[in-house]
């Protein structure tokens, strides 16, 4: 069973004060999708979080030190956490009632819950900003390690991440880069785009080693290319056979969303969503990024999937060369992978 939260909270809170992408216009763009949509149900959640318990349970993933910094910047009114970040007098609040809900929804699912929340999660590493990496990329707290502690928490010892945001999920990487985890990030090439790391000879470390799977696309890939890597995923997933999932779900990378250089379309998220709901296993979804049409377009088309909707999108073609690059690439990575998590 599919059932899409959206958090009200997400709807009201951390908003900029300047001109800033991540702001709580992206989630009334998905509530409007689903409004749109008509055959998905969804439900608005109001619950108080208790903010004591939200606080130690991040502190289970993030260093204290990082967590007293956001709560001191946090009691400032309005600050910059960095170049990309922005905190709000509320901003702390959301993204521990964020993190918090992640937790909980993962204890207790049985089948697909996707958490349309705010704000985004998955750059931020134990200690806020990964080695090497500029900036928090709009993050404050890991929902999706948060997702990975709930399953936990129930036991689950099989666990595994799909994160499929144009970026790569630098801060979800760091945190379980030692980790016997299966984690599969598929992004834009990191010579090309924040944050400038997730190459595909990072396969982890220590248990973790051979469980980290980076593929990756040049600019102007297209649905072809990219659905192509797909089969890849699939047989890893597969072959791993988790018993359960946390997707970083971002929709940046659909064509002209804004931040990102890829030429993706409804097909390329359609087929992310059957990948996941045939897997059949219970599976935490959360938000990360998209912008605009991501939002739209990118999104139902993902929720159809997630649903079994019997959907046909025409894909986008790729260069040739951009084409032949991914392929050769990304196979490389499917081949390192493969007889490990198998």
């Amino acid at each position: 069973m599919l059932e899409v939260i959206i958090t009200r909270s997400s709807l009201t809170k951390h908003r900029p004060w300047f001109d800033h992408p991540e702001n709580p216009g992206r989630v009334s763009k998905i509530l409007d999708t689903l409004k749109r949509m008509g055959s998905v149900t969804y439900r608005v959640w109001s619950d108080v979080t208790d903010i004591g318990e939200a606080v130690d349970v991040a502190s289970r993933v993030h260093s204290r030190d990082y967590i007293e910094r956001l709560i001191d910047i946090s009691k400032r009114g309005t600050a910059l956490l960095d170049g990309d970040t922005y905190i709000a007098s509320d901003s702390l609040e959301l993204a521990l009632e964020s993190f918090l809900l992640s937790y909980r929804f993962a204890s207790e699912l049985r089948g697909v819950s996707f958490l349309v929340i705010r704000p985004p999660g998955h750059h931020a590493g134990k200690r806020g900003r990964t080695r090497g990496v500029s900036s928090n990329g709009f993050c404050l707290l890991n929902n999706a390690a948060a997702g990975v502690l709930g399953f936990r928490h129930r036991g689950f010892k099989n666990i595994a991440i799909l994160d499929f945001d144009v970026h790569y999920g630098n801060g979800t990487m760091e945190i379980f880069y030692r980790e016997r985890i299966l984690h599969i990030d598929l992004h834009q090439h990191p010579d090309t785009l924040y944050p400038y790391t997730g190459y595909p000879d990072e396969i982890g470390e220590g248990e973790g080693f051979g469980f980290k799977a980076n593929f990756v696309f040049q600019p102007y890939t297209g649905d072809d290319s990219y659905t192509a890597a797909l089969d890849y995923v699939g047989d890893l997933l597969s072959r791993y056979q988790p018993d359960a999932l946390v997707v970083s779900a971002g929709f940046d990378g659909y064509a002209d969303d804004g931040l990102a250089d890829l030429s993706l379309s409804e097909a390329s998220y359609y087929r992310l969503g059957r990948l996941v709901k045939d897997l059949g296993v219970p599976t935490l979804v959360v938000l990360e990024g998209g912008y605009t049409r991501g939002l739209e377009e990118g999104f139902r088309a993902f929720i159809e999937g997630l649903a079994g909707l019997d959907k046909s999108y025409t894909p986008t073609t790729s260069p040739r060369g951009v084409a032949r690059f991914n392929e050769q690439v990304n196979r490389g990575v499917y081949e390192q992978l493969a007889k490990r998590v198998g």
